[in-house]
């Protein structure tokens, strides 16, 4: 297994991309170790509903081999992000009411909004933060690996 870069810190924000066969599936993690950490997105609940339901659940970081890309929004030294917070931010927004694919995307873009409007994170330009995202974790599916930690980069729009 291969280790966590230095950029990777637990107790810090990230963007999560998963690898998956049209695009990157998108959440929202803060890391509680170097092996987990919880992970907030939407998903499609084909059990009862067929729509997007929004999730909060424990994430393999290490070892996982869907998650290919972290992109640090907020680093912990710039004052901690807790559990509760991220998970309130993410339930005021509402997942969309349809099937989809692609709207995990657009979702977390406007939890991040939710983040900086409470002044949980500084993101000075969120249509960039997506692109720079999705262009990061597209070049990633190398790491989509269980011998690989995901590729780790900090974003340039978020201090």
């Amino acid at each position: 297994m291969s280790t966590a870069p230095p950029e990777f810190t637990i107790g810090s924000l990230y963007i999560a991309g998963f690898a998956q066969a049209r695009a990157p599936h998108v959440g929202l993690i803060i890391p509680t170790s170097g092996k987990t950490g919880c992970l907030v997105h939407i998903r499609i609940d084909r059990a009862t509903s067929d729509k997007w339901a929004y999730q909060c659940r424990p994430q393999p970081i290490e070892g996982d081999m869907f998650l290919s890309s972290l992109l640090k929004i907020h680093d912990i030294s710039a004052g901690p992000i807790t559990l509760d917070q991220l998970r309130t931010a993410a339930t005021a927004v509402p997942p969309p009411d349809n099937d989809e694919f692609g709207e995990c995307e657009a979702w977390m873009a406007k939890v991040v909004e939710q983040l900086h409007a409470t002044n949980l994170i500084a993101c000075t330009d969120v249509t960039g933060l997506v692109d720079e995202f999705h262009a990061f974790a597209t070049g990633n599916r190398a790491y989509a690996r269980r011998d690989k930690f995901p590729n780790v980069a900090v974003s340039q729009f978020c201090v």
